[in-house]
C-alpha cells in the first residue's frame, strides 16, 4: 500500500506546495481532502481546519470528477463558490495518480490566470468556436454600440442530428460538428460572429445586415450544407434549418432576437428540413394557437373525443381481406376536424402520445371484440404506436391485459412502428419490442425506406411486416427509381420472411404493378378510404358480392 505522501511526494514537496501562488488541493483514495494550502484558504475563504478531512463532494468547487488515465491532466473552467457565496470563474488542472480512477488519489490545482480562464470559459472545446456565453457578450456589446443600426441573427438547427449520433456514435457526430464549424468560420468569420451555441445548434450574428443580404447569407448556408461531410470513410449529408431575426425590426433585446430566430428555425424545420425562414409577428400568433390546440387535445383525450377509422388491407393474390389499419381521428366541437399529422406531432411534443397510444390500443381491441361477437370477420387490426410508447416497460403487460380482457387471439393484433425505433440502441427499448412480439402480436415497420434505415438493425428486430410508403406509388413504371426501391423492399421482406404491404394504392395500374413485383398486400383509395366502424361493416357486407372484389 502506498501512502498519499508516497504518491504525491515527500513532506518537503508538501511544504513547497504550501507556499506556491496557486491554490492546491489534494484528495486521498477515499476522495477526502488531506491537503489544503494557504492560497486555497485565501481563495475560498474557508479555514483549512473546516475543510481537511471533508469529502470532496461537500465542497462547492468539485462537483463530479471525471475518470482519466493515470498521469493525464484535465484543464477546465470552474465556478468557485467562496465562503461568502461569491462566484468566480477560475482555471483548474485536475490529475489522477495511481490507478487513474475515481478511487485514486487526486491533485487539483487552481491557477489564478485570468487570460486562460477567459479562454476556457468562452470557447467551446470541441469546435473551438465561441460558446453561448461569448455569444451573449458579443451581442450585448454590438447592440450597445452607437454605430450599430441593424443586424441579422441566424439560428442554425441541425436536422435529425440525433440519427447521426445513434447510428455512427458520438465520436462521428463530434467530427461532423467540427467540420461544420470549420465551414462556417471559413465563410462567415470576416462578416460577423460565429458561435456554437448548443449541442446541435450554431448562431451567426452579422452586423449591418438588411433582409436582402440576410437572404443571400441564408442561401449560402444552404449551399454549404449541400456538400457532404466526410466522416469515418462515409459521405454524410447533413441539413440545417435556419431561422432569421432582424434588429431592430424583430426586437431590440438580445434574448428576444435569439428567441425569435430560434422559433423561426423550428418552424422552418417543421415546414421542410433544410430550409430557412424569417421571423414574423404572425409566428407569435402561431404559438398562441399551438397552446390552444395542446389544451384542446388534452381535454379531448380526457373526454374520450378521439375516435378510430379503419382502412382495409387486401391480399393482392386473391382480393380477400387481409386486415384493417386503425387510424386515430379527432373532431373538436370548436376547432373542427384536426388532421392526424398535426395532432399526433403535437402529442409527441407535449407528451400526450403515451395516452393516445394506450387509448388506440384499447379502442381497437374493444372494436375487434365487437366485430367478432357480431360475426363480422376482420382477420387483423393494425395499431400505430410512436417509438416513444416503447420507452414504457409496461407496454407488453398492457397489451397482454387487453388481449385477455377482450378475448382476442394475439395473432389478430399488429403493432405498427416507424423507422425511428431502429435508431434507438437502448437495450430497454429492444426488450420491450421483443416482449411484445413474444405475446404473438405482429410487428410492422411503417413507411419503410423513408427514414434513416439501417438494414443490419432490421435483421435483429422481430418484425413480421414491412410497409412500403405511399410516396413510392407515384411512379412504378419500368426503369423508374421508385420502382427500383419498391422492388428492393419487397425482396428484403421476402428474404426476411416478412409480409410486405404497399400503402397509397389508388389505381388498378399500381395494383397490377405491385402484383407483378410479388408484393403481398395493398391498401389505399382503390379499395376504400378509412371508414368508421359502422361504415366498415357495411363495406365488408358489400364485398360479399363477387363483382365487388378486386382480383
Amino acid at each position: 500500500m502506498h501512502s498519499e505522501n508516497d504518491i504525491f511526494g515527500s513532506d518537503n514537496m508538501l511544504a513547497a506546495l504550501e507556499n506556491v501562488h496557486d491554490a492546491v488541493v489534494l484528495l486521498d483514495s477515499m476522495e477526502t481532502v488531506f491537503f489544503f494550502n494557504r492560497a486555497a484558504e485565501k481563495l475560498w475563504g474557508y479555514p483549512r481546519i473546516s475543510v481537511l478531512g471533508c469529502k470532496a463532494s461537500a465542497i462547492p468547487l468539485f462537483g463530479s470528477l471525471d475518470v482519466m488515465p493515470t498521469g493525464t491532466e484535465s484543464e477546465r473552467a470552474l465556478t468557485v463558490i467562496s465562503a461568502t457565496g461569491e462566484e468566480t470563474s477560475l482555471a483548474a488542472t485536475i490529475s489522477y495518480e495511481g490507478s487513474g480512477s475515481i478511487g485514486s488519489p487526486c491533485r487539483i490545482v487552481v491557477h489564478i490566470d485570468q487570460e486562460r480562464v477567459t479562454k476556457l470559459s468562452t470557447f467551446d472545446r470541441l469546435t473551438g468556436l465561441p460558446n453561448r456565453g461569448a455569444l451573449h457578450q458579443y451581442i450585448d456589446q454590438t447592440l450597445a454600440s452607437s454605430v450599430c443600426d441593424r443586424a441579422a441573427f441566424f439560428f442554425l438547427d441541425l436536422d435529425h442530428f440525433k440519427d447521426v449520433n445513434d447510428a455512427l456514435g458520438y465520436a462521428a457526430g463530434d467530427n461532423v460538428l467540427v467540420a461544420i464549424a470549420q465551414r462556417l468560420m471559413t465563410e462567415f468569420s470576416r462578416q460577423g460572429f460565429v458561435s456554437h451555441a448548443d449541442s446541435d445548434a450554431f448562431v451567426l450574428v452579422i452586423p449591418d445586415c438588411d433582409d436582402t443580404r440576410a437572404t443571400s447569407i441564408a442561401q449560402k448556408i444552404q449551399a454549404l450544407f449541400r456538400m457532404p461531410f466526410n466522416v469515418a470513410d462515409l459521405a454524410l449529408n447533413v441539413t440545417v434549418s435556419t431561422g432569421i431575426s432582424l434588429y431592430p425590426d424583430h426586437g431590440v433585446s438580445r434574448d428576444g432576437l435569439l428567441k425569435h430566430a430560434n422559433h423561426a428555425s423550428h418552424l422552418a424545420k417543421a415546414a421542410a428540413s433544410g430550409g430557412y425562414l424569417f421571423f414574423s409577428t404572425e409566428m407569435n400568433q402561431v404559438d398562441q394557437e399551438r397552446l390552444k390546440l395542446a389544451a384542446a387535445l388534452k381535454l379531448a383525450i380526457a373526454s374520450n373525443l378521439l375516435h378510430l377509422h379503419y382502412q382495409p388491407q387486401i391480399w393482392l393474390k386473391n382480393g380477400e381481406l387481409y386486415g384493417v389499419e386503425a387510424l386515430a381521428r379527432w373532431t373538436d366541437p370548436v376547432l373542427g376536424d384536426i388532421p392526424p399529422g398535426k395532432f399526433i406531432t403535437l402529442a409527441e411534443e407535449t407528451g400526450e402520445i403515451e395516452a393516445i397510444g394506450r387509448w388506440t390500443l384499447h379502442e381497437a381491441c374493444r372494436q375487434m371484440a365487437e366485430w367478432r361477437s357480431n360475426g363480422i370477420h376482420v382477420p387483423v387490426v393494425s395499431v400505430n404506436l410512436s417509438p416513444i410508447n416503447f420507452y414504457n416497460s409496461s407496454l407488453p403487460h398492457y397489451i397482454s391485459y387487453l388481449l385477455r380482457q377482450y378475448r382476442i387471439p394475439s395473432s389478430c393484433l399488429t403493432i405498427e412502428i416507424t423507422e425511428g425505433v431502429m435508431m434507438d440502441k437502448r437495450p430497454e427499448t429492444m426488450e420491450v419490442i421483443c416482449a411484445v412480439r413474444e405475446l404473438g402480436v405482429g410487428l410492422s415497420m411503417d413507411d419503410f425506406g423513408t427514414g434513416f434505415s439501417c438494414l443490419s438493425r432490421l435483421a435483429h428486430l422481430p418484425m413480421t411486416e414491412l410497409k412500403i410508403d405511399q410516396s413510392f406509388m407515384r411512379d412504378l413504371s419500368e426503369g423508374s427509381k421508385m420502382k427500383a426501391i419498391a422492388t428492393t423492399v419487397v425482396k428484403i421482406g421476402q428474404s426476411l420472411h416478412q409480409t410486405v404491404v404497399a400503402e397509397g394504392v389508388e389505381t388498378e395500374q399500381q395494383r397490377n404493378q405491385l402484383r407483378d413485383l410479388q408484393c403481398d398486400i395493398a391498401q389505399g383509395y382503390l379499395y376504400s378510404r378509412a371508414l368508421n366502424a359502422s361504415a366498415l361493416a357495411g363495406w365488408l357486407q358489400s364485398r360479399l358480392q363477387p363483382e365487388m372484389r378486386y382480383e
